[in-house]
C-alpha cells in the first residue's frame, strides 16, 4: 500500500504534468494493462514501466506529431534493442513510433507502437517469498518470451485530446485484413440439418483419399482442409425456404460438451483481441463455382456460432465442398471435428457445418 506522503506526492506531480502538457500535445493519460495481467502501470525509480508493486503509477503524454511518449519528469519513452524493455530515460532517444487507437469493442482508446495492433509482453519478475508479483514490460520484438503473457495497455484517466488524436488515427489507418460481412443474411433455425464434413486432412497433403479423420489443427505451423458432399436433398431436409446454405462455425465452451468429448487447444481470446488474429476460409474446390471470398479473417469465440459465409445450395446431386483453414497472426485451435464418419461417436460438437438458412 502506498504511504500518504507518495499518494500527495505523485498526485502533485501528475496533475502538474498533465496540466502543462495540455498546452502542447493535449494527449495525457495514465496506462493500465487489460489480458492474463491487469495492473495499473508503474514506474520505478531508474525509469522502468512495471505491472505490479508499490512504485507510483505513472503519468504519460503523447506529442502526436513526432509519435513520441514522455513521462511525468519530461523523459523519453520507448523500447529499443537490444531487450526492448518499456521503460523513461532522461536524455536518452528511442526510435518507438507511438499512438493511441480505438479498440474493437469495449470503448476505451490503446496504446499502440509502430503501426502494430497494440501487443505487450508482461514478463515476470523474480521476486521473493510473500512479495507482490510484478511484470516488466516489453515489446513483441523482445526474444525470449518465456514466461511473458500478452497484454495490451488501455488509457486511463486521459485527456479529451486523446480521443480526437485516436479517431484521426482511425480514419487514416488502413486494416491489414477485413472481416467477414456476408452480403446475405441468414439465420438458421435451432431444428435445421447440420452437415459434417466427411473428411479432414492436413493442409499441405495433396491426396484427396484416405481414411476418415477428424482432427483439426489449425495453427502457425498447421492448416487442416475440411471435405463436405452435400447430398440433392439437403435443403429438402430441413423444410428450408430458402435456396441459401451456410458454412457455420460452432465452438460451445469446454463444460457444454458431451462427456468424453475432448476438449479443444485454443490461443485464447486475448490473443484474437490483442493481436487481431484469427482463421482464413479458402474455398479450394466445388464442383458448384460459389463466389466466394477467401482472403477475410474471421475471429470465433467459445459459446458462440459464427457464420463464415454463404452460399446457393444448388440441387447438384452429391456437390463437393472443400475449405482450407489457415491460422493468421498467430491464431491457434486444435480440436476433434465431431460428426466425421458415418459411425462418428460424437454428432454435434466442435468444428465447421454447412447449415441451411431460414
Amino acid at each position: 500500500m502506498k504511504s500518504l506522503a507518495q499518494t500527495l506526492l505523485f498526485t502533485t506531480a501528475a496533475c502538474a504534468t498533465i496540466r502543462s502538457r495540455q498546452s502542447n500535445s493535449g494527449c495525457c493519460f495514465q496506462l493500465a494493462s487489460v489480458g492474463k495481467v491487469n495492473e495499473t502501470v508503474l514506474e520505478d525509480h531508474v525509469g522502468d514501466l512495471i505491472l505490479g508493486g508499490t512504485f507510483q503509477q505513472g503519468g504519460f503524454c503523447l506529442d502526436k506529431t513526432t509519435k513520441t511518449i514522455q513521462d511525468g519528469l519530461k523523459h523519453n519513452c520507448f523500447m529499443r534493442v537490444p531487450d526492448y524493455q518499456f521503460e523513461c530515460y532522461q536524455g536518452a532517444v528511442g526510435t518507438t513510433a507511438f499512438d493511441v487507437t480505438k479498440p474493437k469493442a469495449d470503448g476505451k482508446d490503446y496504446l499502440t507502437y509502430d503501426n502494430g495492433p497494440g501487443t505487450f509482453y508482461a514478463c515476470p519478475v523474480p521476486s521473493g517469498a510473500g512479495n507482490e508479483q510484478t511484470y516488466d514490460i516489453y515489446s513483441s520484438e523482445k526474444t525470449d518470451k518465456n514466461g511473458c503473457v500478452p497484454v495490451a495497455l488501455a488509457l486511463t484517466n486521459e485527456t479529451p485530446e486523446c480521443a480526437a488524436s485516436s479517431n484521426a488515427s482511425n480514419a487514416t489507418q488502413t486494416q491489414p485484413q477485413q472481416r467477414q460481412t456476408p452480403s446475405q443474411a441468414c439465420s438458421v433455425a435451432a431444428s435445421a440439418p447440420s452437415l459434417s464434413p466427411y473428411k479432414l486432412r492436413p493442409g499441405n497433403s495433396s491426396v484427396a483419399g484416405g481414411a476418415n479423420a477428424a482432427e483439426a489443427a489449425i495453427t502457425p505451423g498447421s492448416s487442416t482442409i475440411f471435405d463436405y458432399t452435400i447430398s440433392e436433398d439437403f435443403l429438402s431436409k430441413g423444410a428450408s425456404k430458402s435456396s441459401l446454405c451456410a458454412l457455420q462455425f460452432r465452438m460451445p465452451v469446454c463444460t457444454s460438451l458431451p462427456k468424453g468429448y475432448p476438449c479443444y487447444s485454443f490461443s485464447g481470446l486475448e490473443q484474437e483481441y490483442l493481436s487481431d488474429s484469427g482463421m482464413t476460409f479458402h474455398l479450394e474446390a466445388d464442383d458448384g463455382n460459389a463466389p466466394w471470398n477467401s482472403t477475410e479473417v474471421h475471429q470465433v469465440f467459445p459459446g458462440e456460432n459464427t457464420t463464415i459465409g454463404v452460399f446457393e445450395c444448388g440441387q447438384k446431386a452429391d456437390r463437393k465442398m472443400s475449405w482450407h483453414v489457415s491460422s493468421v497472426r498467430e491464431f491457434a485451435l486444435e480440436f476433434l471435428q465431431a460428426g466425421v464418419g458415418q459411425n462418428a461417436e460424437f454428432q454435434d460438437g466442435v468444428g465447421a457445418w454447412i447449415v441451411p438458412c431460414q
